[in-house]
């Protein structure tokens, strides 16, 4: 049995447009059908960790307000098997390369544009020195404290169409939203690189790389280390790139404190490369990309990149770019290979 939230605000319901029925032909006062919605959680891959554990208590949907700190809004929460509010702890590396964890499963949405999703965590520590019991990171040293803000990741807009079935889908791109903090006593987790994307209009790419390119760009003599900052990196671009434009690394503009050129251009999304044993290969992959034209790049020498704006060099060797369009539903795919 399908289990319902429903919020009724009156000036967030829309008429179904071009939709009818033998109903509403009848009754043209009739509302439309509310749309039933779900929410899962998936991962890009992360540099030199083992494990990304986020207990998850509900999602918020904030209503049109001019106060911030007002916390009304629709509450999602999380159901255990029995129907009743619980929360779910998620390795998020569990769930990498299209792999996605349905969290909040057919529920009741009214139409509307919400001016925030707000994903609540539970539990999680404030501090460098809380507690690991709901979340934590597992790297190469063992396991350290997860921060999250006030247990809320805010992450923006959400528009709820009139479309009677929805689904979307929470992308974590840890490489953006998770830093190394406290001189590396623990990590802390933000909502800058957390999207929200349709799952119905979004595909994916993969590709693989010349294991040559690896070594011969400036500055790219470091060998490559599966599970370690190798610096090996294929970044992301929505749109074209011109000549005038600066293809940036990994940084968060709200925390960096250098000086960021105006011509820069922001990843998308960046995936660390990793070898397959059992194809005997390098390669890349982006799951959940929303339809457009991209821009994928390489870098051999992305080796320390933070939230800060380090300039590295992409691409790097400097011919190792490629354009692309992600369609609907289906996967593309760019190989990287030595001129």
């Amino acid at each position: 049995m399908r289990l319902f939230y429903t919020i009724i605000f009156s000036y967030f319901l829309v008429s179904c447009g071009g939709s009818s029925s033998s109903t509403r032909e009848q009754n043209p006062d009739t509302p439309p059908p509310t749309p039933i919605v779900s929410f899962s959680i998936s991962d890009a891959p992360s540099d030199s960790v083992i494990s990304v554990n986020v207990t998850f208590s509900s999602i918020t949907l904030k209503l049109i307000t001019d106060n911030e700190d007002d916390d009304s809004g629709l509450n999602l929460p999380i159901l255990d098997d029995a129907g009743n509010p619980s929360s779910m702890t998620i390795d998020l590396m569990n769930y990498q390369n299209g792999d996605e964890k349905l969290i909040i499963n057919n529920v009741e949405v009214a139409v509307g544009n919400y001016t925030n999703l707000v994903l609540n965590t539970s539990g999680c520590p404030q501090n460098q020195n809380g507690s690991t019991e709901f979340c934590w990171v597992v790297d190469g040293e063992g396991i350290k404290p997860l921060k999250t803000p006030s247990n809320k990741l805010k992450l923006g807009a959400l528009n709820i169409s009139s479309e009677i079935e929805q689904s979307y889908n929470i992308e974590f791109n840890l490489r953006s939203s998770m830093t190394n903090t406290a001189g590396g006593a623990s990590y802390n987790l933000k909502p800058h690189g957390i999207r929200i994307v349709n799952s119905a209009e979004v595909g994916s790419l993969t590709g693989s790389i010349d294991a040559n390119l690896l070594t011969i760009g400036d500055g790219c003599e470091t060998v490559f280390q599966d599970n370690s900052d190798h610096g090996k990196v294929i970044y992301l671009y929505q749109g074209e790139i011109s000549q005038d434009d600066i293809m940036a690394d990994e940084f968060d503009p709200e925390v960096a404190q250098n000086q960021i050129p105006d011509n820069v251009v922001s990843p998308y999304a960046s995936d660390s490369i990793s070898f397959n044993d059992d194809e005997n290969t390098y390669h890349y992959s982006f799951s959940h990309l929303p339809i457009g034209n991209y821009t994928v790049a390489l870098s051999c020498s992305a080796i320390g990149d933070t939230e800060e704006y380090e300039g590295i060099m992409i691409p790097n060797p400097t011919d190792q770019l490629h354009s692309l369009t992600i369609e609907a539903n289906a996967g593309s795919e760019v190989n990287f290979t030595e001129n």
